[in-house]
């Protein structure tokens, strides 16, 4: 499977002078000409390039081989914990903010090029892609989901069809026309998969499309939503981990025949993540991401109340204990998934998935519940707290604050900061935003917590011996 040709990552100033390659990104109404340097996207740009400069030297993200950790399937049991590790060393790089961190589809891939031979003749493109991704460390993204006309309104409604779908066939390739939505991170990506998300009928072989392509594509446009980022000094997590939300308008692309890996076949779509297993692979990375997300409105929770004598009150203090077990739960999952590694038929291991789908389903309620309890615990300082301009000394309120502001064991510069943080989270748009991220990850929550009920049968964990034991 390794392809043992030498290799080099690329640096991060190579990734940010790609992104200068002709993409069609629009946001408010205007063509953004280079992503990372526009002030909307400049700051994401650079985390990411910090990123890929990481894994020139942070042993955590890279293999014995030098490839990245989340490109390379797990061969033991050891290295799945070592992959664990890799994806941990990312989220906390931004807290776990970024739901589209470049490993989450480096993960994606790799479950795909484990399982290639059930993409039966487009199989080595699998392959390929792959190797192409692994060996340049390439930033990915999808778009998976549908828009909602096509997806609610019944036919006889007349709607114009709006989804994604093939147009034709030609020596070169295939023909597609419409939208994908919504693709996180897709300005800062190298390239963009796509593959349906909600089930497809046997009439629906139009929609049955599975490729990759770069997101510098003639005919590919980015609609981008607006910019979150705003002054980085009064929201700091805004302005630094805006990742971006696009739909992804397709007007009469060209998909060579090298970039498919699936088209025309409802079943195969239908059947992809039970036959190449990359639930498994997807989720040890996101519910890693989760515990260090959910790891970080903790600490930001517990460092107001003890800047603002709040962690002497009884009530802050059963807050904090209840942040902390969900902090606790979210670990105990990803450990317990890892513990339970198993070998998947194909000679690499994988995640139990049971723990994995139970982290899935909780975060969409625990991670709401933990901001409200960082907005319980820091309670009026969200609603007012300095602003960076306050910290200048000739600003009119800088005196006043000084004193105002000024906590127990923090000085009012650093109380203010982190009163700024939290209100990032717990109060604006980009809070309100992750939120909503957690709680339709996996889709809508009735709706998995139903499908977890069936991962958990099928996991045959002895419960019904457990019941037969003690009622004979």
């Amino acid at each position: 499977m390794d392809d043992d040709r030498a290799v080099r990552l690329r640096s991060g100033d190579e990734y940010l002078s790609s992104l200068c390659d002709g993409r069609r990104v629009v946001i408010a109404d205007a063509v953004v000409d280079d992503v990372a340097r526009h002030p909307a996207t400049t700051a994401m740009a650079s985390f990411i390039a910090g990123l890929l400069d990481a894994h020139q030297h942070d042993e955590r993200l890279v293999g014995p081989d030098g490839r990245p950790w989340a490109y390379a399937p797990a061969r033991s049991r050891a290295d799945v914990r070592t992959r664990g590790g890799a994806f941990e060393a990312v989220a906390r790089a931004s807290g776990g903010l970024l739901g589209r961190s470049p490993d989450f589809l480096a993960t994606i891939l790799t479950a795909w090029r484990v399982a290639a031979e059930t993409f039966g003749e487009y199989e080595g493109n699998v392959v390929r892609c792959w190797e192409r991704c692994r060996s340049r460390n390439l930033v990915l993204t999808h778009a998976i989901s549908d828009p909602p006309g096509d997806r609610y309104l019944p036919p006889e409604a007349g709607a114009a069809a709006q989804t994604l779908r093939l147009v034709t066939r030609c020596d070169a390739g295939i023909v597609v026309r419409g939208a994908k939505m919504l693709a996180t991170l897709a300005p800062f990506a190298d390239e963009l998969l796509v593959y349906p998300y909600r089930p497809l009928s046997e009439t629906d072989a139009d929609l049955a499309l599975c490729f990759a392509v770069p997101v510098a594509t003639d005919g590919l446009t980015l609609l981008c939503r607006p910019s979150l980022a705003g002054e980085a000094r009064d929201r700091p997590f805004a302005g630094r981990f805006d990742e971006m939300d696009a739909i992804c308008l397709f007007d009469d692309v060209l998909v060579p025949w090298e970039r498919v890996f699936l088209c025309g076949d409802p079943a195969a779509a239908n059947g992809l993540r039970a036959s190449t297993g990359m639930t498994a692979y997807a989720w040890h990375q996101s519910s890693v991401r989760a515990w260090i997300k959910a790891a970080l409105v903790f600490a930001l929770a517990r460092a107001c109340a003890e800047a603002g004598g709040r962690a002497r009150q009884q009530a802050t203090r059963q807050q904090l204990g209840e942040l902390a077990g969900i902090v606790e739960t979210l670990r105990a999952l990803v450990l317990a998934a890892e513990a339970g590694a198993r070998e998947d038929g194909r000679g690499c291991y994988v995640c139990d998935q049971a723990p994995l789908a139970a982290s899935a389903m909780m975060n969409a309620t625990v991670y709401p519940r933990a901001v409200e309890l960082l907005q319980l615990v820091v309670s009026s300082g969200l609603v007012v707290h300095p602003l960076a301009a306050d910290e200048e000394p000739t600003a009119m309120a800088n005196a006043f604050y000084d004193g105002y502001f000024a906590g127990l064991g923090v000085n009012a510069v650093e109380h203010g900061r982190l009163l700024r943080a939290a209100a990032d989270l717990a109060l604006d748009r980009f809070g309100a935003r992750q939120v909503l991220y957690e709680r339709v990850f996996v889709g809508p929550p009735d709706a998995f917590r139903a499908k977890y009920y069936d991962i958990y049968e099928t996991a045959q964990r002895g419960d019904d011996d457990l019941l037969r034991a003690l009622m004979d």
